[in-house]
This record gives C-alpha cells, sequence and structure tokens, in this order.
C-alpha cells in the first residue's frame, strides 16, 4: 500500500494497522523535526542506546549512543544555519517499510544534489516506536545516473 505521503507499506500477516502508522509515524516525526532543525525533537525518536553511520562529510567513525548522535546531528544543524538557513527541504522518496515482529526497517532517499540514501532500524519499546540505528550516505547524482 502506498500512503499519501509516499511511504510504501509492506503488511506481513498479523500486523495491525496502528503498528505500521506506529513507525510511519516516527519516520515522520523525525523527517519533520529534521526539516526545522529541532534537534530536540530529532532525538525524541532515538533509543538511548542507537548507534549510526553518517554521511563521510560530517562524521567518518561510528556513533554510539544517543548522545554521541546527537552531538553529530548538533553540528550538521551548525553548519546549515551557518549557510543562512533556517530549515532545510526534505523530499523523501521510495519510502519502504518492512516490520518483524519488534522490529522494522525503513528505507528511502533524499534528491537533495546527492542521492543521499537512508536506511533506519526502529525498535519497539513498549507502544512507541524508536530509531536503533540511522545508516546514512550521499553519493554524487553524476556517478549513480
Amino acid at each position: 500500500m502506498i500512503t499519501g505521503d509516499g511511504y510504501l507499506i509492506l503488511y506481513i500477516p498479523g500486523k495491525t494497522r496502528d503498528t505500521m502508522d506506529g513507525i510511519q509515524g516516527t519516520l515522520s516525526r523525525f523527517n519533520a523535526a529534521f526539516s526545522k532543525l529541532d534537534l530536540d525533537g530529532m532525538m525524541m525518536c532515538f533509543a538511548d542506546d542507537s548507534t549510526s553511520f553518517f554521511p563521510i562529510a560530517h562524521r567518518a567513525t561510528f556513533l554510539d549512543g544517543k548522545d554521541e548522535i546527537g552531538e553529530a546531528f548538533a553540528k550538521v544543524i551548525s553548519k546549515i544555519r551557518a549557510a543562512g538557513l533556517d530549515g532545510i527541504k526534505l523530499d523523501v522518496e521510495d519510502v519502504k517499510v518492512q516490520r518483524f515482529v519488534d522490529a522494522a526497517i525503513a528505507t528511502f532517499h533524499i534528491m537533495d544534489g546527492d542521492l543521499s540514501r537512508r536506511t533506519l532500524v526502529l525498535r519497539r519499546v513498549h507502544d512507541d516506536w524508536l530509531i536503533q540505528h540511522l545508516h546514512a550516505s550521499n553519493a554524487p547524482l553524476d556517478e549513480t545516473q
């Protein structure tokens, strides 16, 4: 099923619509907060023990824990604001969400001068879905076409 905001949702037998709405809600909240450069809003979407790989231009090493991820995002936001911007437009495309009991994988890309690929692993914690891992990579469009 493709939703109005472009999310491709794969339903696995036994899943409820509420569960997929929860996953999609976390993804939407994260992307909306990032668009507004709202670090606190972004970090509310992450598990305390989350991990991440950022694009090499922003961070060359593995990020371990919500605090390290927050510090790395703070630097990214600082660079964006230093360029005179108070927000960014994230046109998320080709979103695919797969759910496996208490975990989900979401993949998508953003075309913003580069091909920005994103993979998020989400984990259900009680009734919430939190980002457990974020892998972000960028590739110049001229090299990928």
